[in-house]
Protein backbone atom coordinates (compact mmCIF):
# COMPACT_ATOMS: atom_id res chain seq x y z
CA UNK A 1 0.00 0.00 0.00
CA UNK A 2 1.07 3.40 -0.61
CA UNK A 3 0.28 7.20 0.40
CA UNK A 4 -2.32 6.93 -3.17
CA UNK A 5 -4.56 4.40 -1.22
CA UNK A 6 -4.84 6.63 2.22
CA UNK A 7 -4.26 10.46 0.97
CA UNK A 8 -5.12 11.94 3.95
CA UNK A 9 -2.29 10.26 5.66
CA UNK A 10 1.34 11.42 4.41
CA UNK A 11 4.96 9.28 4.90
CA UNK A 12 2.32 5.69 5.61
CA UNK A 13 3.50 2.39 4.27
CA UNK A 14 2.47 -1.04 4.49
CA UNK A 15 4.55 -4.15 4.63
CA UNK A 16 2.47 -7.47 4.85
CA UNK A 17 4.07 -10.11 6.16
CA UNK A 18 3.15 -14.00 6.57
CA UNK A 19 2.28 -15.49 9.99
CA UNK A 20 1.88 -19.27 10.53
CA UNK A 21 -1.27 -18.81 13.01
CA UNK A 22 -5.19 -18.67 11.44
CA UNK A 23 -5.24 -15.02 11.46
CA UNK A 24 -3.38 -14.86 8.37
CA UNK A 25 -0.81 -12.12 6.90
CA UNK A 26 0.09 -9.23 9.36
CA UNK A 27 0.84 -5.65 8.74
CA UNK A 28 4.23 -3.90 9.87
CA UNK A 29 3.80 -0.22 8.94
CA UNK A 30 6.94 2.18 7.83
CA UNK A 31 6.63 5.97 8.81
CA UNK A 32 8.72 8.57 7.58
CA UNK A 33 8.51 11.32 10.02
CA UNK A 34 10.63 13.18 12.81
CA UNK A 35 12.46 9.62 12.41
CA UNK A 36 11.56 6.52 10.70
CA UNK A 37 9.19 4.67 12.61
CA UNK A 38 8.42 0.84 12.11
CA UNK A 39 4.88 -0.32 13.93
CA UNK A 40 5.37 -3.59 15.10
CA UNK A 41 7.61 -6.40 13.50
CA UNK A 42 5.82 -9.63 12.46
CA UNK A 43 6.76 -13.14 13.26
CA UNK A 44 10.37 -14.75 13.11
CA UNK A 45 10.33 -17.06 10.28
CA UNK A 46 12.60 -17.06 7.57
CA UNK A 47 9.14 -16.24 5.59
CA UNK A 48 8.52 -13.33 7.24
CA UNK A 49 11.90 -12.18 7.39
CA UNK A 50 12.19 -12.24 3.63
CA UNK A 51 8.98 -10.39 3.16
CA UNK A 52 9.84 -7.67 5.59
CA UNK A 53 13.72 -7.09 3.62
CA UNK A 54 11.55 -7.33 0.01
CA UNK A 55 8.87 -4.72 0.96
CA UNK A 56 11.87 -2.27 2.62
CA UNK A 57 13.66 -2.47 -0.62
CA UNK A 58 10.59 -1.89 -2.83
CA UNK A 59 10.17 1.19 -0.81
CA UNK A 60 13.83 2.18 -1.52
CA UNK A 61 14.53 2.13 2.42
CA UNK A 62 17.31 0.69 4.22
CA UNK A 63 16.55 -1.68 7.48
CA UNK A 64 19.37 -0.13 8.83
CA UNK A 65 17.84 3.51 8.44
CA UNK A 66 15.10 2.62 10.55
CA UNK A 67 15.15 4.67 14.50
CA UNK A 68 11.96 3.78 16.08
CA UNK A 69 9.86 0.72 16.46
CA UNK A 70 6.82 1.32 18.76
CA UNK A 71 4.75 -2.31 19.29
CA UNK A 72 1.13 -2.73 19.88
CA UNK A 73 0.92 -5.77 21.83
CA UNK A 74 3.15 -9.14 22.34
CA UNK A 75 1.21 -11.38 20.47
CA UNK A 76 4.30 -13.12 18.46
CA UNK A 77 3.38 -12.07 15.11
CA UNK A 78 3.71 -8.88 15.86
CA UNK A 79 6.81 -8.53 18.28
CA UNK A 80 8.79 -11.67 16.64
CA UNK A 81 11.55 -10.00 14.37
CA UNK A 82 12.18 -7.43 16.91
CA UNK A 83 15.71 -8.53 17.98
CA UNK A 84 16.78 -9.02 14.30
CA UNK A 85 15.64 -5.76 12.95
CA UNK A 86 17.25 -4.12 16.35
CA UNK A 87 20.67 -5.86 15.73
CA UNK A 88 20.51 -4.28 12.23
CA UNK A 89 19.26 -0.52 12.64
CA UNK A 90 20.11 -0.32 16.14
CA UNK A 91 16.82 1.44 16.92
CA UNK A 92 15.09 1.84 19.92
CA UNK A 93 12.14 -0.31 20.88
CA UNK A 94 9.06 1.40 22.48
CA UNK A 95 6.25 -0.86 24.09
CA UNK A 96 3.30 -1.01 26.75
CA UNK A 97 5.63 -2.34 29.82
CA UNK A 98 3.09 -5.41 29.81
CA UNK A 99 4.44 -6.04 27.12
CA UNK A 100 8.05 -6.30 28.47
CA UNK A 101 6.54 -8.43 31.50
CA UNK A 102 5.23 -10.59 28.68
CA UNK A 103 8.61 -11.31 27.01
CA UNK A 104 10.29 -13.82 29.47
CA UNK A 105 7.19 -16.25 30.09
CA UNK A 106 7.69 -17.48 26.11
CA UNK A 107 10.87 -18.90 27.47
CA UNK A 108 9.16 -20.53 30.63
CA UNK A 109 8.49 -23.82 30.04
CA UNK A 110 7.17 -24.94 33.35
CA UNK A 111 5.02 -22.10 34.26
CA UNK A 112 3.48 -22.50 30.72
CA UNK A 113 2.51 -25.99 31.08
CA UNK A 114 1.33 -25.98 34.85
CA UNK A 115 -0.31 -22.54 34.24
CA UNK A 116 -2.11 -23.32 30.93
CA UNK A 117 -3.00 -26.96 31.80
CA UNK A 118 -4.48 -25.70 35.56
CA UNK A 119 -6.02 -23.90 33.29
CA UNK A 120 -7.58 -26.28 30.22
CA UNK A 121 -8.36 -28.72 33.03
CA UNK A 122 -10.97 -26.21 34.63
CA UNK A 123 -12.65 -25.47 31.41
CA UNK A 124 -13.14 -29.36 30.64
CA UNK A 125 -10.68 -29.87 28.27
CA UNK A 126 -9.80 -33.71 28.52
CA UNK A 127 -6.20 -34.75 29.30
CA UNK A 128 -4.35 -36.06 26.16
CA UNK A 129 -5.88 -32.89 24.22
CA UNK A 130 -4.38 -30.91 27.01
CA UNK A 131 -0.96 -31.85 27.10
CA UNK A 132 -0.95 -31.56 23.54
CA UNK A 133 -2.61 -27.92 23.63
CA UNK A 134 0.00 -27.20 26.31
CA UNK A 135 2.59 -28.52 23.74
CA UNK A 136 2.20 -26.36 21.14
CA UNK A 137 1.61 -22.92 23.15
CA UNK A 138 5.04 -23.19 24.65
CA UNK A 139 6.50 -24.63 21.14
CA UNK A 140 5.41 -21.17 19.65
CA UNK A 141 8.54 -19.99 21.42
CA UNK A 142 10.62 -20.57 18.31
CA UNK A 143 8.51 -17.34 16.16
CA UNK A 144 9.81 -15.34 18.73
CA UNK A 145 13.75 -14.15 18.90
CA UNK A 146 14.05 -12.82 22.51
CA UNK A 147 14.92 -9.09 23.46
CA UNK A 148 13.98 -6.05 25.42
CA UNK A 149 12.05 -3.14 25.42
CA UNK A 150 13.64 -0.02 25.28
CA UNK A 151 11.30 2.84 26.66
CA UNK A 152 8.05 1.96 28.11
CA UNK A 153 5.33 3.38 26.83
CA UNK A 154 2.76 4.10 29.39
CA UNK A 155 -0.80 4.92 28.59
CA UNK A 156 -1.30 8.39 27.80
CA UNK A 157 2.42 8.86 26.90
CA UNK A 158 4.39 9.28 23.72
CA UNK A 159 6.44 7.75 21.52
CA UNK A 160 7.13 10.39 18.49
CA UNK A 161 4.00 11.67 17.39
CA UNK A 162 1.97 9.28 18.65
CA UNK A 163 -0.13 9.07 22.15
CA UNK A 164 -0.16 5.75 23.32
CA UNK A 165 -3.92 4.47 24.71
CA UNK A 166 -3.89 1.12 26.59
CA UNK A 167 -6.48 -1.57 25.28
CA UNK A 168 -6.27 -4.80 26.88
CA UNK A 169 -8.64 -7.50 25.58
CA UNK A 170 -7.66 -8.92 22.51
CA UNK A 171 -4.14 -9.13 24.48
CA UNK A 172 -2.92 -7.85 28.48
CA UNK A 173 -0.71 -5.54 26.25
CA UNK A 174 -2.80 -4.12 23.30
CA UNK A 175 -2.17 0.01 22.71
CA UNK A 176 -3.72 2.00 20.33
CA UNK A 177 -1.46 4.38 19.04
CA UNK A 178 -3.12 7.75 17.73
CA UNK A 179 -1.34 10.29 15.83
CA UNK A 180 -1.85 13.02 18.30
CA UNK A 181 -1.96 15.87 16.09
CA UNK A 182 -3.51 14.18 12.74
CA UNK A 183 -5.82 11.91 14.55
CA UNK A 184 -5.15 8.67 12.60
CA UNK A 185 -4.23 5.63 14.89
CA UNK A 186 -2.25 2.60 14.78
CA UNK A 187 -4.82 -0.21 16.22
CA UNK A 188 -2.96 -3.43 16.27
CA UNK A 189 -5.11 -6.14 17.21
CA UNK A 190 -7.28 -4.38 19.02
CA UNK A 191 -9.72 -2.97 16.20
CA UNK A 192 -9.36 -4.50 12.65
CA UNK A 193 -11.56 -3.84 9.78
CA UNK A 194 -14.79 -6.97 9.28
CA UNK A 195 -12.83 -8.77 11.55
CA UNK A 196 -13.64 -9.37 15.83
CA UNK A 197 -10.96 -9.81 17.55
CA UNK A 198 -10.51 -12.45 20.24
CA UNK A 199 -9.56 -11.91 23.40
CA UNK A 200 -7.72 -14.70 24.17
CA UNK A 201 -7.54 -16.81 27.30
CA UNK A 202 -5.44 -15.45 30.22
CA UNK A 203 -2.60 -16.89 32.25
CA UNK A 204 -3.61 -17.18 36.19
CA UNK A 205 -1.90 -14.76 38.19
CA UNK A 206 0.06 -15.16 41.63
CA UNK A 207 -3.82 -14.97 43.48
CA UNK A 208 -5.12 -17.97 41.33
CA UNK A 209 -6.98 -15.74 39.27
CA UNK A 210 -7.77 -14.91 35.85
CA UNK A 211 -8.89 -12.04 34.17
CA UNK A 212 -12.13 -12.02 32.13
CA UNK A 213 -10.49 -11.04 28.10
CA UNK A 214 -13.66 -10.42 26.47
CA UNK A 215 -15.49 -8.48 29.30
CA UNK A 216 -12.15 -6.54 29.50
CA UNK A 217 -12.10 -6.24 25.20
CA UNK A 218 -15.60 -4.68 25.37
CA UNK A 219 -15.04 -2.19 27.71
CA UNK A 220 -11.98 -0.80 26.31
CA UNK A 221 -13.78 -0.86 22.80
CA UNK A 222 -15.74 1.44 24.22
CA UNK A 223 -12.96 4.11 25.33
CA UNK A 224 -11.57 3.99 22.04
CA UNK A 225 -15.40 4.31 20.81
CA UNK A 226 -14.76 7.34 22.57
CA UNK A 227 -11.47 8.97 20.55
CA UNK A 228 -11.79 11.01 17.65
CA UNK A 229 -9.80 9.08 15.05
CA UNK A 230 -9.78 9.05 11.24
CA UNK A 231 -8.12 6.16 9.83
CA UNK A 232 -7.32 3.48 11.52
CA UNK A 233 -4.54 1.09 10.30
CA UNK A 234 -4.71 -2.48 11.70
CA UNK A 235 -2.10 -5.44 12.33
CA UNK A 236 -4.34 -6.82 9.77
CA UNK A 237 -6.47 -6.85 7.02
CA UNK A 238 -7.14 -3.49 5.22
CA UNK A 239 -7.07 0.42 6.32
CA UNK A 240 -10.52 1.55 7.69
CA UNK A 241 -12.40 4.73 8.52
CA UNK A 242 -15.30 5.39 10.72
CA UNK A 243 -13.83 3.34 13.80
CA UNK A 244 -17.33 3.91 15.90
CA UNK A 245 -18.99 2.06 13.17
CA UNK A 246 -16.92 -0.61 13.15
CA UNK A 247 -17.14 -0.79 16.78
CA UNK A 248 -20.92 -0.84 16.83
CA UNK A 249 -20.55 -3.83 14.34
CA UNK A 250 -18.33 -5.83 16.91
CA UNK A 251 -20.58 -5.30 19.68
CA UNK A 252 -23.37 -6.91 17.74
CA UNK A 253 -21.71 -9.73 16.81
CA UNK A 254 -20.62 -10.14 20.20
CA UNK A 255 -24.05 -10.14 21.15
CA UNK A 256 -25.49 -12.41 18.25
CA UNK A 257 -22.80 -15.19 19.70
CA UNK A 258 -23.89 -14.74 23.03
CA UNK A 259 -27.44 -15.44 21.90
CA UNK A 260 -25.92 -18.65 19.97
CA UNK A 261 -24.35 -19.79 23.13
CA UNK A 262 -27.25 -19.52 25.49
CA UNK A 263 -29.33 -21.80 22.98
CA UNK A 264 -26.45 -24.26 22.75
CA UNK A 265 -27.42 -25.20 26.46
CA UNK A 266 -30.81 -27.05 25.55
CA UNK A 267 -31.90 -26.43 28.99
CA UNK A 268 -29.45 -28.33 30.61
CA UNK A 269 -25.23 -27.32 31.42
CA UNK A 270 -21.92 -27.97 30.17
CA UNK A 271 -18.32 -27.08 30.39
CA UNK A 272 -16.69 -24.14 28.40
CA UNK A 273 -15.28 -27.30 26.39
CA UNK A 274 -18.30 -28.99 25.44
CA UNK A 275 -20.01 -25.87 24.14
CA UNK A 276 -17.19 -25.21 22.12
CA UNK A 277 -17.80 -28.53 20.48
CA UNK A 278 -21.14 -27.66 20.12
CA UNK A 279 -20.34 -24.15 19.03
CA UNK A 280 -17.42 -24.58 16.73
CA UNK A 281 -18.61 -28.62 15.32
CA UNK A 282 -16.18 -29.37 12.93
CA UNK A 283 -12.77 -27.94 14.91
CA UNK A 284 -9.83 -28.96 14.40
CA UNK A 285 -7.06 -28.70 17.04
CA UNK A 286 -4.82 -26.58 15.38
CA UNK A 287 -8.27 -23.76 16.40
CA UNK A 288 -9.03 -25.09 19.55
CA UNK A 289 -7.42 -22.83 21.88
CA UNK A 290 -8.50 -20.08 19.77
CA UNK A 291 -12.58 -21.71 20.02
CA UNK A 292 -12.41 -22.08 23.91
CA UNK A 293 -10.58 -18.68 24.13
CA UNK A 294 -14.10 -16.94 22.39
CA UNK A 295 -16.35 -19.78 24.09
CA UNK A 296 -15.17 -19.09 27.56
CA UNK A 297 -15.17 -15.49 27.10
CA UNK A 298 -18.81 -14.94 26.07
CA UNK A 299 -19.49 -17.61 29.20
CA UNK A 300 -18.00 -15.25 31.35
CA UNK A 301 -19.39 -12.13 29.36
CA UNK A 302 -22.65 -13.78 30.16
CA UNK A 303 -22.58 -14.58 33.98
CA UNK A 304 -21.68 -10.67 34.02
CA UNK A 305 -24.52 -9.77 32.72
CA UNK A 306 -26.72 -12.56 34.59
CA UNK A 307 -27.47 -14.50 32.11
CA UNK A 308 -25.15 -18.09 32.76
CA UNK A 309 -23.65 -18.67 36.39
CA UNK A 310 -21.71 -21.76 37.00
CA UNK A 311 -20.46 -23.90 39.43
CA UNK A 312 -17.71 -26.20 40.08
CA UNK A 313 -17.65 -30.41 39.70
CA UNK A 314 -14.08 -31.86 40.25
CA UNK A 315 -12.69 -28.85 39.94
CA UNK A 316 -14.22 -28.52 36.40
CA UNK A 317 -16.28 -25.55 35.43
CA UNK A 318 -20.05 -25.94 34.85
CA UNK A 319 -22.09 -23.37 33.47
CA UNK A 320 -25.58 -22.97 33.26
CA UNK A 321 -28.52 -20.91 31.28
CA UNK A 322 -29.97 -18.64 34.07
CA UNK A 323 -29.89 -19.96 37.29
CA UNK A 324 -28.71 -22.88 39.18
CA UNK A 325 -31.07 -25.80 38.96
CA UNK A 326 -32.52 -26.86 42.72
CA UNK A 327 -31.05 -29.75 44.66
Amino acid sequence: MTDALFPDVRGLHTIPTPTPFPVGPANLYLYESDALYLIDTGTNTPEAWEAFLVGMKKLGRDPRDIEKIILTHHHLDHIGLSRKIKDLSGAVIYANPVVLQQIPLFFQEEFTRANLGEVLFELGVPAGLNARLCDERHNFRRYLDDFTVDELLEDGGFAGPFRAFFRPGHSVSDTVLVHDKEKWAFTGDHLIHKITSNPLLRRKNEAGEREKSLIQYRESLLKTKELPITWCFAGHNTPFTDHAKNIERTLEHLESRSRKILALFNGGSATPFELTQRLFPHLSDAYLYYCLSATTGHLELLEAQGRTVHDRRGGILRYYAGGLPEK
